[in-house]
């Protein structure tokens, strides 16, 4: 038994590590003259953080969330791509389910206890004054609905409690539709029962209508529009790119006044790699020797060590592996290989730190490796020897090891994924 809580409590352990959060990037775009940016997660549904830089941690999801306009009369796109609106909670969904169900318990009710009307003529004018009631509830919808139109900005106070009202009016004129409706079962062996009948199914449907039509006009208004979330997870890239355009919802024309910006939103965390080259200074060099005649000893040379500075000027290029931060200054792991002045290759070990966002350079110092030559085993620099007709002072390759430093530019360009057109 202890056995299968372990193993159930290690299942559900790694199955809720293994959720990842998605990242909301919320734009104002009743900020024009500014890029506003508010940054949470949607786990917490509250604000974390605003920073002039816009980042995400590589594990995350992103999403991007435009806020403060009117979705009216403004649809959005993200580069060329349509954005679509995310109604979480199905208000209009929810509301004429809530209508429906009211409806149908208020019937039940109304099927025993109705009033009788005297007359069909009378039902029938009751029914013409709800068809004239209708319509100017209608008339009246479609005015403000106009008006909200026009509105640079929406939000849920400019309708909530004019909806409210719209509601209740078309409620109680669908009840009266129906209690018209119970009455003239009382009169089914009148004449002109049918026509009437005819009529008052005519005007329910209308009512129906109209409550359909404000539900959907003012109960499915989503303020948030929201984008899929955009897995970056795994790519060797340091940051999404994507521009805001807004467009007439009638006639598909793009909004010329409004103000196009392009965000950037950086990658931090995860390991990302890239490559640079410069000049480098090494310590590991090949030493020079020179000779002078030794006057104690006939035909020897005494041999001296030049004197060529502490440091050899190279050319190569590094690897450099860092953690991605959402900084100017990052450090940085850097492997690579250059050439001296005498064409001698050497293997180079350091950190370093990485200076810019766009551009880049990058100082570095650390361990050098490689082949130089040194004084031979059986010589030395100050002693006297017989070097022959040639005078050749004789050397030997040996493996050392020294230090460097650098500077270098990075080679790599800023890797993004436009939600456009993908990696670049």
């Amino acid at each position: 038994m202890k056995t299968t809580i372990c193993i159930l409590g290690l299942f559900f352990g790694f199955t809720s590590y293994s959720q990842v959060a998605t990242k909301i990037i919320e734009i104002d775009l009743s900020k024009p003259h500014k890029k506003s940016v508010t940054i949470y997660k949607d786990s917490l549904s509250k604000e974390l953080d605003s920073s002039k830089w816009i980042s995400v941690k590589s594990r995350e999801l992103v999403s991007i969330k435009l806020i403060n306009d009117n979705p009216l009369s403004s649809t959005f796109k993200i580069d060329t791509k349509e954005i679509s609106f995310h109604n979480e909670e199905k208000k209009a969904d929810k509301t004429l389910e809530s209508i429906q169900f009211e409806t149908a318990k208020w019937i039940e009710f109304k099927g025993v206890s109705s009033k009788k009307n005297k007359s069909i003529e009378a039902i029938l004018s009751k029914n013409k004054n709800l068809t004239q009631s209708i319509d100017s509830l209608n008339f009246e919808i479609e005015t403000f609905y106009e008006i909200l139109k026009q509105k640079s900005k929406l939000t849920e106070r400019d309708y909530s409690s004019k909806r409210q009202e719209f509601l209740n009016i078309a409620k109680e004129q669908l009840k009266t539709s129906y209690e018209l409706s119970y009455s003239l079962k009382n009169f089914e062996n009148d004449i002109n029962y049918s026509s009437a009948e005819k009529s008052l199914i005519e005007t329910k449907d209308k009512t129906e209508k109209i409550i359909k039509t404000i539900v959907q006009k003012f109960y499915s208004i989503d303020l948030s529009v929201y984008t899929f979330p955009i897995d970056v997870q795994g790519k060797n890239i340091d940051l999404i790119e994507f521009t805001i355009h807004r467009f007439n919802k009638e006639t598909k024309k793009e909004d010329e006044n409004f103000d196009i910006k392009t965000y950037n939103i950086w990658i931090k965390g995860g390991l990302k790699i890239d490559v640079s080259a410069g000049v480098f200074f090494t310590s590991l060099f090949d030493s020079e020797f020179d000779k002078r005649d030794d006057l104690a000893i006939s035909g020897n040379k005494i041999i001296t060590l030049k004197n060529g500075g502490d440091y050899d000027l190279a050319f190569g290029s590094t690897i450099n592996t860092y953690v991605r931060m959402n900084s100017w200054i990052v450090p940085t792991l850097n492997f690579g290989a250059v050439l001296t002045k005498n064409e001698k290759l050497q293997v180079l070990l350091g950190l370093g730190a990485i200076l810019g966002k766009q551009e880049r350079i990058i100082f570095s110092a650390g361990l050098a490796m490689g082949k130089v030559d040194r004084i031979a085993d059986s010589y030395s620099v100050g002693g006297s020897y017989n070097l022959g007709d040639s005078g050749t002072i004789p050397t030997q390759s040996q493996f050392k090891f020294g230090h460097f430093f650098g500077i270098t530019y990075n080679l790599t360009k800023v890797k993004k994924i436009s939600l456009d057109k993908g990696l670049e």
